[in-house]
């Protein structure tokens, strides 16, 4: 790495003299270390989105004028609000002025349209929507199919965007909203209240809406920072969207930190780097479908010429792992973890592993257990079970389903769905879903969702979805379809059906038509073969066939 061992030599010496200002059980609520922060570091720049920099000082005021706005349409303590905007600013003024009033955030992923989007903003009892126009046809679709709505706020600083048809009885713009005072509300939150409910993709049936408390949130944060030794000379770099929760593994530690936060739109191989060398970012986040793509870009003299000493994210493809190092000059730090119990495995900073997903250094007990919850040797494949070293760490359930809360719970750990293997020196090594799920470049993809979506359509008697390899690593859709007697239905025709009903990346690249699916006796469909097989030569390809889906 050359010239470039300044930039890890530098950050060691850093953390070995920084010390992070901790905050007391009781104090771990947004609000509240929004205000120490603006009155210990009121000129910091916390934020950037691209051209526009918010300091400490302004997001506490700000966020207190969104807070202040929310409080005068008469939401309070409790009360949802969904959000469904891209990555700008205006997602942290509601966020964090939400939490400020005791209210809760509900992220929607905002590729969504039809039953998956009136589902989660109705099933989260949200009565208020913060949305930008991009989105206004979708939501105008379902707007009589949200009947406890009563507010619709447009995030839009350049225009005045007619609001005809968009759900909810009262509608304003978010500049309204943020002409109250700039005066703290007052509001006593506690640091158990919930502060988001964040849908899961719906591994195997319908979305379940994960509780967070600030706490929680704290506890997330506070672990990235320690686990990826950052200080406040640390610039955090992302493209991933604000409805994950894993973006977030960017803003709260830059928070805590002291350090600075990036955001761009989406995640761009061509632009990264630049944007990188733009801001001297010095950590970024990625999906493993991320590391291939920029792998695959023509390779540049200027690859090891950027400023990052870390790149913090999951399902680093083990092939990859030692070439992306050495070709860009910086180091991979992979975690696994989902919404409901944040980064339980993490690769220790001082001796990483390629192809392992970490070991449990973030405060999580990890085991590994047989279908009957007994403990696996070391060695053998199991699922992933977790639990909590200290209260009011992780998720306490889920929203509105006490069953499902139940089931993940199950014998007082953490059930993740997903199989691993551990070695002797304690690393785990992901193996596969336990669940029908697939993934897709970062995004989760429930086949019971799609299934639903094909399966509606007239000419199909049913269809069975599961995840093939991509070359880009994870998972590519494949749909196998059995038609009714006569039906017709051509390949595209069918990404035409699906393209109003499913979000973008849930459409299916392959799909083959076949007279039966596989099943055992009792007449479940043996998805395994299918995922099995693989493609095969009667797999049409919509990507090989030049089909553009819009998004």
């Amino acid at each position: 790495m050359g010239q470039w061992d300044d930039k890890f030599e530098r950050a060691e010496r850093r953390w070995a003299e920084w010390t992070m200002h901790e905050y007391a059980q009781t104090d771990r609520v947004i609000g509240r270390i929004l205000e120490d922060k603006a009155r210990r570091h009121p000129q910091h720049e916390v934020f950037r989105f691209r051209d526009r920099t918010i300091s400490f000082e302004e997001l506490n005021a700000l966020s207190n004028r969104a807070a202040n706005g929310f409080r005068a349409l008469g939401i309070g303590a409790d009360d949802k609000v969904a959000l469904m905007l891209s990555n700008r600013v205006e997602f942290l003024f509601a966020w964090f002025g939400l939490n400020r009033i005791g209210a809760v955030c509900v992220p929607i992923n905002v590729a969504l349209k039809g039953d998956g989007l009136a589902y989660q903003i109705d099933h989260a009892d949200c009565i208020a929507l913060v949305a930008e126009p991009a989105y206004a046809e979708p939501l105008g679709a379902i707007a009589d199919r949200l009947p406890k709505l009563r507010h619709a706020i447009v995030v839009d600083g350049r225009t005045s965007p007619p609001l005809a048809g968009w759900p909810g009885r009262e509608a304003l713009h978010f500049d309204e909203l943020m002409s109250r005072a700039e005066t703290s509300p007052g509001v006593s939150v506690d640091f158990r209240q919930l502060s988001t409910i964040s849908y899961t993709s719906g591994t195997t049936g319908r979305s379940k809406g994960v509780l967070i408390s600030h706490h929680y949130w704290y506890e997330i944060w506070a672990q990235a920072v320690k686990y990826a030794r950052y200080t406040d000379e640390d610039v955090l770099y992302t493209g991933l969207p604000f409805f994950h929760t894993s973006a977030h593994g960017t803003t709260g530690p830059a928070l805590l930190a002291g350090a600075q936060a990036v955001f761009v739109e989406r995640f761009s191989a061509s632009r990264m780097l630049d944007d990188c060398r733009r801001w001297n970012c010095t950590s970024a986040k990625f999906i493993g479908g991320m590391l291939s793509i920029l792998m695959k870009q023509t390779p540049s003299p200027r690859d090891a010429d950027n400023p990052l000493r870390l790149m913090v994210g999951a399902a680093a493809p083990p092939h990859v792992w030692h070439a992306f190092e050495q070709r860009f000059s910086t180091r991979l730090l992979e975690l696994y973890g989902m919404t409901e119990c944040s980064s339980c495995l993490v690769n220790p900073y001082e001796d990483r592993r390629a192809g392992a997903c970490g070991k449990a250094i973030t405060g999580y007990d990890v085991r590994l257990v047989d279908d009957l919850d007994n403990e696996v040797s070391c060695g053998q494949t199991g699922e992933l079970v977790v639990r909590p070293q200290r209260p009011y760490l992780g998720t306490t359930g889920y929203y509105k389903d006490p069953d499902a809360t139940l089931d993940l719970f199950r014998n007082l750990w953490i059930h993740t769905g997903d199989l691993a293997k551990q070695d002797d020196d304690g690393y785990f090594h992901y193996v596969d879903r336990k669940k029908q799920a697939l993934r897709r470049r970062g995004e989760n993809i429930s086949s019971f969702e799609v299934e639903a979506v094909i399966n509606a359509h007239p000419a199909v008697l049913e269809s069975c979805v599961v995840g093939v390899p991509s070359e880009l690593g994870e998972d590519d859709v494949k749909a196998v379809i059995v038609l009714r007697s006569g039906g017709q239905l051509t390949e595209v025709e069918l990404i035409r059906w699906c393209e109003p009903r499913l979000a973008y990346f849930a459409i299916p690249r392959y799909v083959v038509f076949r007279a039966c699916l596989p099943k055992t006796p009792s007449e479940r469909v043996e998805k395994y073969r299918l995922r099995t097989e693989g493609v095969t030569a009667d797999c049409w390809d919509r990507e090989r066939a030049g089909i553009v889906i819009s998004r």
